[in-house]
């Protein structure tokens, strides 16, 4: 099973993607290079938008630096971005034992 994954390569890009590894190798699935885009924030951008990598690509461990589990939230807006599209609500945000969920107050 894929899991999302941020992968730094020896060239010092560094992507988030569904990943299956190997002994040798990591499968990267929809890769997307994470972009500084200004203070404390970051973005997303198609990686290797120029070749056919539908099938993922597959890249040799000599070459990868680290692999982390990358922040709840950006495995969200990756997944909203290149993933099922579907937006997965944190841990506890609903409630399905039937307990009272907080009232919303909108205010002017």
């Amino acid at each position: 099973m894929s899991k999302v994954k941020i992968v730094r390569l020896t060239s010092g890009e560094e992507l988030i993607a569904k990943t299956e590894e190997t002994d040798t190798t990591v499968k990267l699935k929809k890769p997307a290079i994470i972009i500084p885009a200004g203070k404390d924030q970051l973005a997303f951008g198609q990686w290797l938008p120029y070749a056919d990598i539908s099938d993922g690509i597959e890249i040799e461990l000599k070459f990868i630096v680290f692999i982390v589990d990358p922040a709840e939230e950006m495995t969200a807006q990756y997944e909203q971005s290149f993933g099922s599209g579907l937006i997965v609500p944190k841990t506890g945000a609903a409630s399905i034992s039937g307990a009272p969920m907080p009232s919303l107050k909108l205010t002017d």
